[in-house]
């Protein structure tokens, strides 16, 4: 009889049945989470309501976007490289607007998600050679979220139209025919790549293990998280330094990697398991050294010896990308700080300067992290019409100058354009608040003096209003206050007071290497103030 009930075990094992419960929907988003979105639109709760605005306003998310797909076979390179950026916009295409469906409840994002799920489920047979491991568990990782959304908020018994077993049954065998057959392989090879490879295969896996209900295959992810012979396990990717296996090479692949492991504690998470507490909250380190290095500090680095040997002779910290911050803090410090009230001060400062967050690069990530898994109370709606920049917090929307090519005694040399920056789209009623106060820390001797810059456009062609320090008023030495009324352009057309969509200009030319400042920029109502 103990043989008997051992064979029926492992019957029930390899046939997919599971004696483990998983929640549903459960992969990035449960139940509870999708919810909560929806409450943090409706609130307009900030910054979860500005990445709810991105997130829309990105042409994936159109209930009308229009099917590149489907295809019968997906690469990211070689023969079928073709279709590696239409899958990953239909991909993008149908996890948005499952998202924008369980958000809204409007059944125009169902119905298009369903469209594209449905099919590829009905023809997508293989991802081929050329990176296939990085397209099967990145772009895997984004259509299982968007099948395991629309499974368990769209059900045909609910909608005409909406999910039915038949597409429990072709999505399941478009899983498990076309992307774990190669996920699975990466698993059985030697080690052969950065760690971020095996950590886009083990989101995947973990992901679908959920969506198929497989408890084997997700202790097999579990396992592989903790324990695993590769670059991408936890303990063999970031040290307790919080260095990452890639920290020497560069600095977009470290954002993706460790985005995509805080995507598998997640999931684990949804599941009732905790990885993030793994290895003394690893995962936090990481994306502390990270979040730091890429703010200017610095910070221990060593000769990593990896697990391939291809990847041990960088010597220093990898410059490219540096800065350049992608959309992946909000999920790992919404957990460790909120969740957990842990302290992750660098990532604050990060996140002070890029929420609300915006899109993932293509599908490495999902993106829009401050809707998706922002736990926080919320900070106050920017009132419609005031201009209220913190640049000392929040640099999000603001574009720098840089050096281009200019003409130097008759020939091209690369010249530096001078001390500027700039954001589009701002939203401001000179009508109701007259005066534009900037606060500058630090002004340099030398400078352009007419430094500040307003831009919209009048009959459909850009005009420019342009205010010198002289006519400022000046408040505690360092708060320059600009009255906006009666102001006229270049062209004689007085600035309107009607609320306008503009962009502003600080340019302080050529300062001699000397830094600018700035703390803030404000519109007020009045001088008091």
């Amino acid at each position: 009889m103990k043989t008997m009930v051992c064979f029926l075990i492992g019957l029930c094992v390899s046939l997919g049945l599971s004696a483990r419960s998983f929640s549903h929907p459960g992969i990035l988003h449960s139940q509870e989470a999708l919810e909560r979105m929806a409450g943090l639109v409706k609130n307009e709760v900030w910054p979860a309501v500005g990445s709810y605005r991105l997130l829309r306003s990105e042409p994936e998310a159109s209930p009308a976007y229009a099917v590149k797909g489907p295809f019968r076979y997906i690469s990211r390179a070689g023969k079928y490289g073709y279709t590696k950026a239409p899958c990953e916009d239909d991909f993008n295409a149908a996890y948005y607007n499952a998202l924008l469906w369980a958000v809204t409840g409007d059944r125009k994002h169902a119905d298009k998600a369903m469209e594209i799920i449905r099919a590829y489920a009905g023809t997508l047979e293989q991802v081929c050679p050329g990176d296939a491991p990085l397209c099967a568990g990145l772009q895997g990782f984004i259509l299982v979220n968007a099948a395991e959304i629309m499974r368990y908020t769209y059900t045909a018994k609910e909608f005409s139209g909406g999910w039915s077993d038949e597409d429990t049954r072709q999505t399941g065998r478009m899983f498990r025919t076309a992307f774990l057959p190669v996920l699975k392989e990466f698993y059985a090879t030697p080690p052969y790549s950065n760690g971020n490879w095996g950590i886009a295969v083990t989101k995947a896996l973990i992901g679908m293990a959920v969506f198929l209900d497989d408890e084997a295959l997700y202790e097999e992810a579990v396992g592989f998280f903790h324990h695993g012979d590769d670059n991408a396990s936890l303990p063999n990717y970031i040290a307790p330094s919080g260095q990452i296996q890639e920290s020497g090479r560069d600095q977009a692949h470290c954002m993706l990697g460790v985005g995509c492991l805080a995507e598998i504690a997640e999931v684990a998470w949804n599941q009732g398991d905790d990885l993030y507490a793994a290895l003394d909250n690893r995962i936090m380190a990481g994306c502390e050294y990270l979040a730091k290095s890429n703010l200017g500090y610095e910070v221990p680095f060593f000769t990593w010896k990896d697990k391939t040997g291809k990847y041990s002779n960088w010597q220093v910290l990898g410059r490219a990308g540096m800065g350049e911050f992608r959309a992946v803090f909000e999920l790992p410090y919404n957990h460790y700080v909120e969740r957990r009230k842990l302290s992750m001060p660098y990532t604050r400062t990060v996140l002070g300067h890029i929420r609300p967050e915006g899109a993932g690069f293509t599908c490495d990530n999902p993106g829009f992290g401050s809707l998706l898994f922002y736990l926080g109370k919320g900070e106050p709606l920017p009132e419609k019409g005031r201009i209220s920049e913190d640049l000392g917090r929040s640099l999000y929307g603001w574009k720098f100058g840089s050096a281009g090519m200019r003409a130097e005694n008759g020939e091209m040399a690369m010249k530096s354009s001078g001390t500027s920056c700039s954001k589009r789209g701002i939203v401001y009623d000179a009508g109701r608040f007259p005066y534009l106060a900037v606060k500058i820390n630090r002004m340099p001797s030398v400078r352009n003096k007419s430094w500040l810059r307003l831009s919209y456009s009048v009959m459909s062609a850009p005009e420019f209003w342009t205010f010198d320090e002289s006519d400022a008023r000046v408040v505690d030495g360092n708060v320059y206050v600009f009255t906006v009324p009666g102001s006229r352009s270049g062209n004689g057309t007085e600035f309107s007071a009607r609320p306008v969509s503009l962009t502003l200009y600080l340019d302080f030319g050529e300062t001699c290497g000397e830094g600018v400042g700035i703390e803030w920029i404000r519109s007020m109502e009045s001088l008091g103030e």
